[in-house]
């Protein structure tokens, strides 16, 4: 079952009234909405899992999500793994993820040919659903989700967009914030040129929504040529800025290769998925990245449970999650025994072998049914081109 969204109704320009701004007082900052929404476990000074706890020394709940986010790989899966819910587990209206048929790229925005070599090509290479104007079928085609959470947090603090009971309606979507309210914030934020075109500024700049928790990897030089792709979004928070200086890098890492990832230099060479990379594990932040999306639906949380206390609790819940057929991708081959950084385990990268890794890895190419937001009628058949 594939369901859709109709944009053609709510494509005009938002002409909501501002009112008082904030309605709900101040938000409190994006790591605390996220903790609250995904409540984290408590851990030891090795990492290691306390379970018979109700408080952790923080003073924080002992939840069921893991406080070290490493990796992608368990993402969508039981939250024991380690991981959080997807893109599409928190029914991400704007991500048109590619199916899951058993090709590279399957349940992520890139959208790859039934014959693409996923085993020597990096499928970020395929296409995202991007479309000249909002009133098709596809809309705004791919919105990152950090820009979805840029306009809310803004129209929020601006109050912008009406009352926030009105971004909401329990029997058609829940939780979550209407997809036509959504929609008109980011338009309100993020709109069209003449010709068609809309910029999207990455995360990790004030235009992006300065989001804190990207931890992007660009250093030195590749932050400078970085700033000059993006004239107008702003300084850019890099590595000297969230983390501190390149010297903590281990050895083996591509220092600057972009991306909230962490690969080796052999893997970069190779040309990798960046998503198969682990997330920043030294210096400081290791282990506190989390995705946009994920502060999204925490954003979405906390206000539908100011709109509505009795039905809409404080903390992230879908009685379905993880789901029957999970929404995990496919890895590669991974391998470790990498040196420990500050006596911590270091995380499993992509193995390669004369230049190649291997895809996809034991648990296969994931082809199943899941159910989700899915851009079928533009699964891309050869030749990576739209039909």
């Amino acid at each position: 079952m594939q369901l859709y969204l109709a944009f053609t109704l709510f494509t005009g320009c938002l002409t909501y009234s501002s009112i008082a701004k904030p309605q709900y007082g101040d938000l409190p900052h994006i790591s605390d909405l996220i903790e609250q929404a995904y409540p984290t476990w408590c851990i030891d000074a090795d990492e290691n899992r306390i379970m018979d706890l109700k408080t952790c020394s923080d003073g924080t709940v002992n939840g069921r999500f893991s406080p070290l986010y490493l990796t992608k790989q368990h993402s969508g899966a039981d939250p024991a793994k380690g991981g959080y819910p997807s893109n599409i587990d928190i029914h991400y209206p704007f991500e048109y993820a590619a199916p899951y048929f058993g090709q590279a790229g399957a349940g992520s925005p890139h959208h790859c040919s039934e014959n693409f070599d996923g085993s020597t090509e990096n499928g970020k290479s395929c296409p995202k659903i991007i479309t000249s104007d909002d009133q098709g079928q596809y809309g705004p085609g791919h919105v990152p989700p950090h820009i979805s959470l840029a306009a809310l947090t803004w129209a929020y603090e601006d109050g912008k967009g009406g009352k926030v009971e009105d971004w909401f309606q329990y029997d058609v979507n829940a939780c979550r914030v209407l997809p036509n309210k959504l929609f008109m914030l980011i338009r309100e934020y993020f709109p069209r040129e003449k010709d068609g075109s809309v910029y999207y500024p990455p995360p990790f700049s004030p235009a992006g929504g300065d989001y804190p928790l990207e931890f992007v990897n660009l250093v030195g030089d590749s932050c400078a040529a970085e700033e000059m792709k993006h004239p107008n979004a702003g300084e850019l928070e890099c590595f000297e800025n969230h983390s501190g200086d390149v010297s903590l890098y281990p050895d083996y890492l591509d220092a600057g290769h972009g991306s909230p990832h962490y690969c080796t230099k052999e893997g970069k060479e190779a040309d990798v998925n960046n998503d198969w990379c682990p997330y920043i594990f030294f210096g400081p932040n290791r282990g506190k990245y989390r995705h946009p999306h994920i502060a999204l639906s925490a954003l979405e949380t906390y206000l539908a449970n100011k709109v509505m206390p009795s039905t809409c609790g404080t903390s992230w819940d879908d009685s379905n999650y993880p789901a029957e057929v999970d929404t995990t991708i496919a890895f590669p081959d991974m391998e470790g025994g990498f040196p420990d950084v500050d006596g911590l385990e270091a995380p499993e990268q992509p193995s390669i072998e004369n230049g190649k890794w291997t895809w996809p890895g034991p648990e296969g190419a994931k082809k199943k049914p899941v159910l989700g937001n899915f851009a079928t009628n533009l699964y891309i058949e050869e030749n990576n081109v739209f039909n």
